[in-house]
């Protein structure tokens, strides 16, 4: 059903009369479908609102004729009109508590849809009109669960930085950068400034990430096309010793080389999500496991290999003076790579030789040679 000119002439007067004190964007979609089209507004109380309102209209009636008919004006975070080009007709819905509390999934969360909807628009979260879809709600709640895994760090650093000095988090193995703004934000809404590098291997990506930093304004982002393992001085890129080093996702050795890197550079907080742990399973024979079908048999071998290599890492921060956290990072629902391990230096943190020696030799008797430890032996 397209939209007539008399349900057009009624869209523009709903447009005008509501668009008088301002907007931020306004949203124009085809129902059921992909296709959107934006347009920023002047703002809310803009004295230039009116100058704009000829814009607007124009680009609405437009949108409608191309069969962009689902419009919303967007007038500030909590409130939006929606109009149906085919009627003419809009109301006024507003973000209310009730409204917040469902899309929070009935909890408090730290990313808000209101105080945090622009980095949540920007990363891919939020729509254009204020909404989360539900393709999108699944990963608003993981995003969220991971800053309050994320507590324990803030409020470690927040003790053991200097006052007024920015919180340095060097991101390892980015990639798109949305868990990078995400923390960027999580800090600002613990008021801790921040410096942050991300690092990643592929140039699109960085790109990307870069592109959405600007968008934001967020000079303290920052990001890097390089691999981890030639990651030469942590310090040089974020102008001092790293707080925190994220590693989330690495594949495989890459976890190995952003763990050495963290304890080499004497950072205090560590977070690792280990992926594609091949590197162990490649090396276990018949002695090396307890059962031999573990060994034949290829989903029992990376399984047991993936584990093994977990609980090396694990042990070789606990040798290098970290008290170390197992968490689930999302419900292995969704993934079966849900592990994320949480590090924080101990007071007075030193590497137990004796320790790492020891675990060293557990290895050597299962046959195997982990990169992290064999990294390890190399800062001696």
């Amino acid at each position: 059903m397209g939209a007539g000119d008399g349900a057009l002439a009624r869209m523009r007067r709903t447009l005008q009369r509501h668009g008088r004190g301002g907007w931020l964007r306004a949203v124009f979609a085809r129902p059921g479908g992909t296709d959107e089209r934006v347009i920023d507004g002047p703002g809310t109380g803009s004295p230039a609102a009116e100058d704009a309102i000829a814009a607007l209209l124009a680009a609405a009636t437009a949108a409608a004729k191309d069969g962009l008919v689902k419009q919303t004006l967007v007038l500030d975070e909590r409130r939006r009109v929606q109009v149906d080009a085919r009627h003419g007709a809009g109301k006024l819905v507003e973000r209310d508590d009730a409204t917040l509390d469902k899309q929070m999934g009935g909890k408090q969360r730290a990313l808000r849809p209101d105080t945090s909807a622009e980095l949540l628009r920007v990363v891919g979260i939020m729509n254009a009109d204020g909404t989360i879809s539900a393709k999108h709600a699944k990963k608003y709640k993981q995003v969220s669960h991971f800053v309050e895994l994320c507590r324990p760090i803030w409020d470690a650093l927040r003790l053991r930085r200097e006052p007024g000095a920015p919180v340095r988090v060097l991101d390892l193995g980015c990639g798109n950068g949305v868990l990078t703004f995400v923390i960027a934000e999580a800090l600002r809404l613990q008021g801790l400034p921040a410096r942050i590098v991300g690092v990643d291997l592929r140039e699109d990506v960085i790109a990307r990430a870069q592109a959405r930093a600007e968008q934001l304004g967020w000079d303290e982002l920052r990001f890097v096309r390089t691999a981890i393992a030639d990651v030469a001085d942590a310090r040089a890129l974020l102008e001092g010793t790293p707080d925190l080093v994220v590693a989330l996702h690495a594949c495989d050795t890459a976890t190995d080389d952003a763990l050495a890197l963290a304890i080499a550079a004497d950072v205090p907080a560590i977070l690792a999500a280990p992926c594609c742990q091949h590197e162990l399973a490649a090396q276990l024979g018949p002695a090396a496991v307890p059962i031999p079908a573990m060994a034949r048999h290829g989903l029992l071998r990376n399984d047991y290999a993936a584990t093994l290599t977990d609980a090396v890492r694990v042990e070789a921060l606990a040798a290098c003076g970290y008290g170390v956290d197992l968490l689930e990072f999302v419900a292995d629902t969704h993934t079966p790579k849900n592990l994320l391990i949480r590090a924080l230096s101990r007071d007075g943190r030193s590497t137990d030789r004796a320790d790492l020696d020891a675990l060293a030799r557990r290895c050597d008797a299962l046959g195997v040679r982990p990169r992290l430890l064999q990294l390890l032996s190399a800062l001696r």
